[in-house]
């Protein structure tokens, strides 16, 4: 899946979109890709000399992979900009910062679904070193 058919399933826009590629949605996990670049909005101010994407940020790819799961498998409708919320974060650790240039392989694990939501293991690595990694909680709605 590219940039064109993400925008068709995601709500998110220009800057907010975290993901470049997805590599492969399934019943129980998904992943996906982002290419970071030195242009984008948060570098200048994160910070100017030594840029590292905001770990925040990070967290946001992985989030946006969770609702794209969601919608591929049917539990929350295309485009809709409340049908996933994230409500916990579990056990979440930053390994190692990610940087302008990076390739950010994104992967979602579902480990625990309810009528609510879901809990998902999450990983974000570059070249097999793990960046980020945790558990975090969402709630889906139907809308």
């Amino acid at each position: 899946m590219n940039a064109v058919e993400l925008k068709k399933k995601l709500p998110h826009r220009y800057p907010m979109v975290m993901i470049d590629t997805v590599e492969s949605v399934g019943p129980e996990s998904a992943v996906a890709w982002k290419n970071v670049t030195v242009n984008e909005p948060h570098f200048p101010g994160h910070f100017p000399n030594a840029p590292v994407m905001p770990g925040v940020l990070v967290m946001e790819a992985l989030c946006q992979l969770v609702w794209l799961w969601a919608v591929e498998n049917g539990l929350t409708p295309p485009g809709d900009a409340g049908s996933v919320r994230m409500t916990g974060i579990q056990k979440l650790r930053f390994r190692r910062p990610t940087l302008p240039g990076d390739l950010l392989k994104l992967e979602i694990e579902i480990t625990q679904r309810t009528e609510q939501g879901c809990q998902a293991k999450v990983t974000a690595s570059v070249e097999e070193q793990p960046a980020v990694v945790g558990q975090l909680v969402f709630e889906i709605s139907a809308a």
